[in-house]
């Protein structure tokens, strides 16, 4: 009759145990995405390198703590009483899967796709939520920078046949007006209500240009400027109109900017579409700041006010074509810059918060001495330091 197999010491099992353990939470700390373990009370049991290292501090600053208060854009998504329908399927066993905004602490909205996987016990009750969050703004960003492209072109397309089909019978309208304006037959009533045709129709053909203006290519590649330069320029041109309204505005500009490549009518017209767009936030006044300097190996022009700021929901539609909060105008501005800044190579960031204000960034790319060009001889003064309304800005060659 053969022994019974010797049984293992129980520390033996033990160290088994702790040594699978440890592998299992390498494994997860190994994890780019964050994950956070909940109990059945949507409790933080424990948390992923990758989750604390975005959240700052220590697992025991949250284990023991409900997700959504302890655990910063999680709110919404570990929360039961806010979404009951998803819950009730965790509970029942089933995954959930969403996408989830969040803005972050720069005013930049971020998304994410969020899982909800849930552990059972034997008994069939929910023991654990295991909690995947996966940042997919950079894939997002691509996304709607395709479907955008494909949007433009289409939108192209179509505004130069509505803009041509319009204006012919809209230059009769204006013109039949005119002559009955001018003929005098008409009593002040009946002028007063011809005036009216008018202005509408000059609103009218300020919306087509604009319309005109966006399909066709802007040839934002050709040129090069100063970017301290275009900005002190354009904050002369509207620094009355400023005034009037109460805001007070300045330009900052860092030393020894590079030249920037592009067309400086075009940028000069994407840096007043922005000035508006703050002006038109601020009806009480506030303060309005262009700053130009250096970030890496770009050249970036920068506007802050302190007006009402962007609500997160628009975020991501300001820069479509036709969107637009205000009553008048065509919703191309923002649009029209995106456009120009994309085609010479640039890009436009934004970022805002309700009640504080936004910042919006022209990254320009800048001229190198490597490009078979004079930059010397194309090179305009110098503009640093603070810009001050009224300022002679030009310098003897």
């Amino acid at each position: 009759m053969s022994d019974p197999p010797a049984e293992r010491p129980d520390n033996a099992c033990a160290l088994d145990l702790a040594q699978e353990r440890n592998l299992l939470s390498s494994v997860i700390d190994q994890i780019p995405d964050d994950i956070v373990i909940l109990d059945a009370q949507a409790r933080v049991v424990d948390l992923n390198r990758a989750a604390l290292d975005r959240l700052g501090g220590d697992r025991e600053d949250f284990q023991g703590r409900s997700c959504w208060e302890s655990l910063s854009g999680f709110k919404g998504i570990c929360e039961p009483a806010a979404d009951v329908e998803q819950w009730e399927m965790v509970r029942k066993g089933g995954r959930s899967e969403q996408v989830h905004t969040v803005v972050d602490h720069e005013g930049q909205l971020r998304y994410f796709r969020v899982y909800l996987y849930p552990v059972m016990a034997s008994s069939g009750a929910l023991s654990h939520v295991v909690v995947l969050r996966r940042d997919i703004t950079q894939a997002t960003s691509i996304e709607r920078r395709l479907r955008q492209s494909e949007k433009l072109a289409a939108v192209g397309e179509l505004s130069t046949y509505v803009a041509h089909e319009i204006r012919n019978p809209l230059f009769a309208i204006a013109g039949f007006a005119n002559s009955l304006l001018r003929s005098g037959a008409l009593d002040e009533k009946a002028r007063a209500k011809v005036s009216i045709i008018l202005e509408e129709s000059g609103r009218l053909d300020k919306i087509l240009k604009s319309l005109l203006n966006f399909s066709r290519p802007t040839q934002g590649m050709e040129g090069r400027f100063d970017a301290s330069q275009v900005s002190s320029q354009t904050m002369e041109l509207m620094g009355l109109g400023m005034q009037k309204q109460g805001i007070e505005a300045t330009v900052d500009a860092a030393p020894g900017l590079p030249l920037a490549k592009g067309d400086p009518e075009l940028v000069k017209q994407c840096i007043i579409n922005m000035v508006k767009n703050s002006v038109e936030a601020m009806p009480e006044g506030g303060t309005l700041v262009l700053r130009c300097y250096g970030r890496a190996d770009r050249v970036v022009i920068e506007l802050e006010d302190s007006g009402r700021g962007i609500p997160p929901e628009n975020l991501d539609q300001v820069f479509n074509p036709f969107f637009s909060t205000k009553d008048q105008g065509a919703g191309l501005g923002l649009a029209m810059t995106k456009k120009i800044l994309d085609e010479i190579g640039g890009a436009v960031e934004l970022e805002s918060e309700v009640g504080k204000g936004t910042v919006v960034r022209l990254v320009l790319p800048p001229v190198t001495a490597a490009e078979d060009v004079d930059v010397q001889a194309h090179a305009a003064p110098r503009h640093d330091g603070l810009w001050r309304a009224g300022a002679n800005n030009k310098e003897e060659a």
